[in-house]
């Protein structure tokens, strides 16, 4: 893989985990809210389905990034336990989003992205 195309792949990495914490920062109080509301009223259904699935989708994804991100970063643990345990909390990936935006503008901006390795069987 070219040195190019690596920093490419890596700051769309980064891009992508920022905007999945956004998204997640926003769904899983979505869906706290909807599916009280569907308990309470009986309403609803197909409204807790669809951001259920948009939850469950953005948070898979959300997950599965930290790992390459806290390479691309080079977070010690405490950094990317972090990272996963904010997942489980209401509006929290907003706030760890918003603390490592600089590291994230910076590691794209200097272009200093270590390189992946790409395991094959």
């Amino acid at each position: 893989m070219s040195t190019q195309s690596r920093l490419k792949s890596g700051a769309l990495t980064l891009r992508a985990f920022q905007v999945l914490a956004v998204a997640e920062g926003g769904l899983l109080p979505a869906i706290l809210l909807t599916a009280i509301i569907h308990w309470m009223t009986g309403q609803g259904a197909i409204s807790v389905a669809v951001i259920g699935a948009a939850h469950g989708t953005v948070f898979t994804a959300y997950v599965l990034l930290i790992p390459l991100v806290a390479h691309l970063l080079q977070w010690p643990l405490r950094t990317t336990g972090i990272a996963f345990s904010v997942a489980f909390v209401p509006f929290l990936p907003w706030a760890f989003e918003r603390r490592i935006r600089p590291e994230i503008a910076d590691s794209i901006r200097l272009r200093r992205l270590p390189k992946m390795q790409v395991v094959s069987t």
